[in-house]
């Protein structure tokens, strides 16, 4: 489990069974993935440049051109074709 502050007003909670590779993240404050929804979908990447830079080539358009850096680590985000939000994170360890 990781509950982590978020700025002002923020937190960023994540739950998983005990040895599970898939967790649930709950926020409110993540405008692309509305509280209630279910059109948010966050990845983790062992190397964001390298997953960035391919998805890039294969024609994907991220709502940023560069990678956002965040206290946690870094992160890019784009919407699939049906308009769901992907983030794609590398998390600092």
């Amino acid at each position: 489990m990781r509950d982590n502050p978020m700025g002002p007003g923020g937190r960023w909670v994540q739950v998983a069974p005990k040895g599970a590779a898939t967790t649930l993240t709950l926020v409110t404050w993540f405008d692309s993935m509305p509280a209630g929804s279910l059109r948010g979908l966050v990845l983790e990447s062992d190397d964001l440049d390298a997953d960035v830079a391919r998805l890039r080539d294969r024609g994907v358009v991220f709502a940023e051109d560069e990678i956002q850096v965040a206290p946690w680590g870094r992160y890019a985000t784009f919407a699939d074709p049906d308009g769901n939000g992907v983030a794609l994170q590398e998390t600092r360890v």
